[in-house]
């Protein structure tokens, strides 16, 4: 295709423009190939679409129009955007982070390694995507491929040597990042989330896989860092250690094994051995899966050449992400915010505090709306086991109503739980309970500024509110 001619590429028909590319992508809820006339009368010189009886009516009402049919339009699409951007992901060295929990803290860990070494380096993510002080606009973990080579290109205008992502599992099944050269990829863990979309753990667990084919086809020098303590990292393990570079982190048989962990109120200590290495390491950051998360950026930039003296050094200064496990108050008691919305991230960091010196542990929890609801009595079952009481309440409902979200979680406990569906309410009768020794967490949103209710995006930050809650009580 001759991209001389042609100004932009879309596949909303609301953005087209003169000489535009309009690609007709059949999405779960809208199907492109309906507003395909709408993009030809705002200008669309090209249109990708996979519907060959559409393709023949499209070529004889508009013979000015090149009709490209295509098995595939979102594959299709992600290889014309590469093309139209310029290929940028040749030019800078992309990192990808991908499975169920640790993705942000592990991306925003290597962002921060490559950082205190001197490199331009941008992060596309699940909080932002940003590069030095350049903000992108983000609706999700991972963007579409026309975003997603757009941003690419942006940040290798602006000097980007590397880039770090999320890599969300929709991402490879809607092929967003398709075509894209990795530098490699690491696999944090596979635990329930997102059946509501995938329908099963093998679909799931095929998704993820996906990404490491979409690094081998590009880049078959490509690395992989993988958890092999988790099951389903096992067996990715033995299905690309004969293509990629592969290697395994974990406490048990791992390539970079996990050792002599401690973990206080002041930090955490542990080593990680590598051979015949055995790097000592320090973090402000807490809780075993950190542990975890820092191993895997560790791992990968170690592998990757940045030199091992500074790697520690400057896991040191590597500072706590917003939401994942972040300090709110430390005082008479503890606060905690923490986007843990999954069970087993739940109970990752209900075990992790659990086994700091305390008098009680008090969860304040809900459960996303029009998201998988087989999870959500998994994480009552969770919550009761490891918290001393815990108080549901609302989390982004959306379309569903918050009292069947929490019946839901319900079903999965054998004692009724305090019931608060205001959310501020609810994180207020925890620090109104909280006593001298006691945690209080809060979970479930993170680093979100929002409640979704409806179709009304609410302001709503965790962090905020509870700091807020404090100081009505002086006591920050």
């Amino acid at each position: 295709m001759d991209f001389g001619r042609i100004k932009g590429i879309t596949n909303n028909s609301k953005e087209v423009k003169k000489d535009f590319i309009f690609v007709a992508v059949k999405g779960s809820k809208v199907d492109g190939h309906l507003f395909i006339e709408e993009a030809i009368k705002k200008g669309a010189s090209v249109v990708i679409l996979q519907d060959k009886k559409i393709s023949e009516e499209i070529k004889r009402k508009y013979p000015h129009v090149q009709v490209l049919l295509s098995e595939n339009t979102r594959k299709e699409q992600a290889v014309l955007s590469k093309l139209f951007y310029k290929k940028p992901d040749e030019y800078i060295k992309v990192i990808g982070v991908t499975g169920t929990n640790g993705k942000t803290t592990t991306a925003n860990l290597i962002y921060q390694y490559l950082s205190l070494k001197g490199k331009n380096t941008g992060i596309i993510g699940t909080i932002e995507y940003r590069f030095k002080d350049t903000v992108f606009a983000s609706g999700r973990t991972t963007p579409d491929s026309i975003e997603w080579f757009r941003i690419l290109n942006s940040m290798k205008s602006k000097g980007a040597e590397y880039v770090v992502s999320e890599i969300s599992s929709h991402a490879v099944d809607q092929y967003r990042v398709y075509g894209t050269k990795f530098e490699g990829g690491i696999f944090t863990n596979l635990t329930q989330d997102h059946l509501d979309y995938h329908g099963s753990m093998e679909n799931y667990f095929k998704a993820k896989k996906g990404f490491f084919d979409f690094v081998y086809k590009e880049n078959p020098e490509g690395i992989a860092v993988i958890n092999t303590d988790d099951k389903y990292g096992k067996e990715l393990f033995s299905i690309f250690k004969k293509k990629l570079k592969v290697f395994s982190y974990g406490k048990e048989n791992a390539d970079f094994k996990i050792k002599d962990v401690n973990i206080s109120l002041k930090g955490t200590v542990f080593s990680l051995k590598y051979g015949k290495k055995n790097f000592r390491l320090k973090s402000k950051l807490l809780g075993e899966f950190n542990v975890y998360n820092i191993a895997a950026a560790f791992s990968f930039l170690y592998i990757m050449g940045i030199d091992e003296d500074f790697l520690v050094s400057a896991t040191e200064s590597l500072e706590p992400i917003k939401g994942r496990f972040e300090t709110v108050y430390s005082g008479k008691f503890l606060v905690i915010n923490d986007y843990a919305h999954t069970p087993d991230a739940l109970k990752n960091i209900l075990s992790s505090l659990k086994k700091i010196r305390h008098k009680r542990v008090i969860t304040v929890f809900g459960a996303g709306g029009d998201r998988d609801k087989e999870k959500r009595p998994l994480m009552g079952k969770v919550a009761e086991k490891y918290a001393d009481i815990v108080i549901l309440t609302s989390d982004n409902p959306r379309s569903e109503e918050p009292e069947d979200i929490v019946k839901d979680i319900e079903m999965g406990m054998k004692k009724k739980p305090k019931v608060i569906l205001d959310r501020k309410e609810a994180i207020r009768e925890a620090i109104n309970i909280a006593e001298d020794g006691d945690i209080v967490l809060i979970a479930g949103k993170g680093h979100e500024n929002y409640q979704i209710v409806k179709d009304k995006v609410i302001p709503f930050d965790d962090t905020s509110v509870a700091k807020q809650l404090l100081k009505e009580k002086k006591l920050i």
